[in-house]
């Protein structure tokens, strides 16, 4: 296994496993903050549906550009179905009059927010329901375009450090070795090894070529 293919191997292992922590900490990140986008959305439009009196079509509207968001109204004293009935019953033995929670569907998942509010009417409940597979679908995809990106860094990385292996290394290394098999059969015709720069592989360049000299001469004493 020559020295090229090691250290690329060496280099794939150390970028599977840091690409992999990355993956894991940006998925985490991203899905928190995409949370909290569609939590603060939310309580935008409650805020909005409270303070301006707006009909619960109208403040869904208002965060329709940034998550999937439906606003349902109805009186506290009458039961409810389905992920309203859910929030209803946890929002009336809630000491607070609000309430943030995630609750699992057959379909996915839904940030609900239930908010209870005084009417002329008797107290009413407003729930805030958030599907998060839209959030989640654009977290995905922006975890996609991050570790793509990644991708093409290493990529880049790959390739430059393969460059600079070659030229640094492999290249004065193997013109070396070529020379040092000569040499062992007395054979001296070929030119002494020209170093290219004043690094580790210069400096082994010139004792190499030093040692080929003292052996020709060695051998040349010998003939004598």
């Amino acid at each position: 296994m020559g020295i090229r293919l090691k250290f690329n191997l060496i280099l794939c292992a150390i970028f599977a496993a840091g690409l992999g922590m990355v993956a894991v900490v940006a998925e985490r990140y991203l899905t928190r903050v995409a949370h909290a986008d569609a939590e603060r959305a939310a309580l935008i439009a409650l805020d909005m549906a409270v303070l301006g009196n707006l009909d619960t079509r109208a403040a869904s509207a208002l965060g329709s550009r940034l998550v999937e968001l439906k606003l349902t109204e109805f009186s506290a004293t009458v039961a409810q179905s389905g992920l309203d009935g859910q929030m209803q019953a946890r929002l009336l033995g809630h000491p607070s009059n609000q309430l943030i929670d995630t609750l699992a569907t057959p379909t996915g998942k839904h940030l609900m927010i239930a908010r209870k509010i005084s009417a002329n009417d008797g107290a009413k409940i407003r729930v805030a329901d958030v599907d998060l597979d839209p959030v989640q679908k654009q977290t995905r995809l922006a975890l996609i375009a991050l570790m793509s990106s990644v991708g093409l860094v290493f990529v880049a990385i790959f390739f430059a450090l393969n460059i600079m292996l070659d030229r640094l290394i492999i290249r004065p290394v193997s013109e070396m070795a070529r020379a040092a098999d000569a040499v062992s059969i007395g054979d001296f015709s070929i030119p002494e090894f020209v170093p290219e720069s004043k690094d580790e592989i210069g400096t082994l360049g010139i004792a190499f070529n030093r040692l080929r000299r003292s052996t020709e001469e060695a051998i040349k004493l010998l003939n004598s």
